[in-house]
């Protein structure tokens, strides 16, 4: 079995014809523009898809040496903060890569960001001189690459509702993924924006500002993403507000970036972001709804497709033929891929909490959600997607309602993990997680 595997990376790094190799030579292209020759740190990330990283760290590293790059590969405890790894080693550059295959697409995303020491920012050592350079890259996968995928799969145990933390406040819209520290959760409540590390332990907090003079909303409703925007890794927008905020998460503090402006008929609101990138969308004015107009990217212009309302989005964090989930106001959820075009049937009686997560390492998004039927408990449902929805785990009852979801993998073993923030009737937030990592042991 190792000889295999090694005959599969050897083919799939082989800049002539393999993906990987492909893939490695035109990212590494694209990093020589505007880019001096120096030291390189390399960090290759592949969730859900571990038996690439090796293979990539390999292609990549050898074209950036062709094209005149020192590099120096993070690995191990190095990754959990490479920007700091980075400027220990003495690196001019930090080249983040995440790798992951999206069906039939390999996909390379990648961040350049300046590590090089700043005379001006000496009293500031972690500051960036400049700021970062994102990147993307697909190709057409291959038969090696898909082994290097499939053979890396985690074992999968059985899936276990857990609590995870408690909240004061109800939590409006949680978010997952990862910032420069590692894997965080970030979650909206009317007094700000919680910032948590992956057992649920509170890290930081951003109180909201006043809401300024505006259209009143009856519902509060909020959404919040975590991704690559700019030097922040957090954009979250208020219904109701004019402007939408993005906020650095580095050294696991909240801090302002810069505002969103949140023009009322335009796709400008980040409401979800994941594996195939972030979805944009609008509140309608006066209403804690979203407005059916979606978009790949913050589109001035757009326009809605129809008069219905959206409750919320959700984007999968490894996506395949699925990347993203839409629920309508009539409890339907569309299940999209990277493109934003439909791809299996519409799923119905879906609750406002769902998320995607891909919890049994298959390459396809599970849509985890609870009902859409009222009450004093909710429960935890997992629907494989396919020409014919079925569910296939039911969770015992939690008190109080699942009002929102988010997933990543917080126990790091390879598998999605989902969260999902139960709203209880004294006024506070319990967040659960839904995993299938047989190690995870939470309070």
């Amino acid at each position: 079995m190792l000889i295999l595997l090694g005959l599969l990376a050897a083919a799939a790094a082989s800049p002539s014809g393999g993906a990987v190799g492909r893939a490695s030579e035109d990212l590494a292209a694209r990093v020589e523009e505007g880019t001096d020759p120096g030291k390189v740190a390399l960090a290759v990330l592949a969730p859900g898809a571990e038996g690439l990283r090796e293979p990539f760290e390999t292609a990549l590293a050898a074209a950036l040496a062709r094209r005149g790059q020192t590099v120096l590969p993070l690995r191990g405890s190095q990754l959990a903060d490479a920007e700091g790894a980075a400027r220990a080693l003495g690196a001019d550059l930090l080249l983040r890569v995440h790798a992951s295959l999206l069906g039939s697409t390999l996909a390379l995303s990648g961040e350049v960001v300046p590590t090089r020491p700043n005379f001006f920012l000496q009293g500031s050592p972690a500051a960036r001189g400049a700021g970062s350079r994102l990147l993307a890259v697909t190709t057409q996968s291959d038969e090696p690459t898909r082994a290097l995928a499939v053979a890396a799969r985690p074992a999968v145990g059985a899936l276990r509702l857990l609590p995870l933390a408690e909240l004061p406040g109800r939590v409006l819209a949680i978010a997952a993924g990862t910032v420069e520290t590692g894997v965080r959760l970030a979650a909206v409540t009317q007094a700000g924006i919680t910032l948590l590390d992956p057992h649920g332990g509170r890290l930081a907090f951003h109180r909201l500002t006043p809401q300024p003079p505006g259209p009143s909303v009856r519902d509060l409703a909020a959404v919040i993403s975590i991704g690559a925007f700019g030097e922040g890794r957090l954009a979250y927008a208020v219904a109701g507000w004019p402007e939408g905020e993005i906020l650095s998460a580095a050294g696991d503090d909240l801090k302002h970036v810069g505002w969103i402006s949140l023009p009322p008929t335009s796709a400008s609101v980040p409401i979800t972001a994941g594996g195939a990138g972030t979805l944009f969308g609008a509140f309608i004015p006066g209403r804690g709804v979203l407005a059916d107009v979606i978009s790949a990217f913050a589109d001035p212009g757009a326009r809605p497709a129809s008069m219905r309302e959206l409750f919320g989005a959700s984007a999968a964090p490894r996506p395949g033929r699925v990347a993203y989930a839409v629920l309508a106001a009539d409890f339907t959820v569309r299940l999209l891929g990277p493109t934003l075009t439909p791809v299996l049937p519409d799923v119905p009686a879906v609750g406002v909490g769902f998320t995607l997560a891909d919890l049994d390492g298959d390459g396809e998004p599970e849509l985890v959600a609870p009902s859409a039927l009222p009450g004093t408990s909710d429960r935890a449902r997992v629907v494989r997607l396919g020409a014919q929805a079925a569910v296939t785990f039911e969770s015992t009852d939690v008190e109080g309602s699942l009002v929102a979801g988010a997933a990543a993998d917080l126990t790091g073993d390879g598998l999605d993990d989902a969260i999902l923030a139960a709203a209880l009737p004294d006024g506070g937030t319990r967040l659960w997680i839904l995993t299938a990592d047989a190690r995870a042991e939470w309070r």
